[in-house]
């Protein structure tokens, strides 16, 4: 594999785990600051209430990633079916105006040779 390949992959992966581990600092901080308004806790309460707090953002985060993917797909999938009609259409208008011209060209010269005779 082509080591610029190889870079790209890695950098993508990395941004991925980064972002990843961003979210998952930011769900137990949400869930510290939550358990922290709940007055009169255990240590083990307070601890199990920002866990369970916590799974329940990234849950959250996981869902919407997932329908963001889902609707990206569905998104390109409507962009190639709409990719394909214009190219097919190009494809056929091209097609129409190069045989236009073709007899077009034919006709002048038929044209010019019969009234060179």
């Amino acid at each position: 594999m082509d080591t610029r390949i190889e870079a790209a992959l890695g950098l993508h992966q990395l941004e991925g785990f980064l972002y990843r581990e961003a979210g998952r600092r930011e769900a137990y901080r949400k869930a510290r600051e939550f358990a922290r308004e709940l007055p009169g806790l255990t240590t083990d309460q307070r601890r199990m209430i920002e866990e369970a707090y916590a799974q329940e953002q990234l849950a959250n985060a996981r869902e919407t990633t997932r329908h963001v993917a889902e609707r990206i797909q569905q998104v390109e999938a409507q962009y190639a079916t709409r990719h394909r009609r214009f190219t097919r259409g190009a494809a056929v208008a091209m097609t129409v105006v190069t045989m236009g011209l073709i007899g077009l060209c034919i006709a002048v010269i038929l044209g010019t040779a019969a009234g060179a005779a």
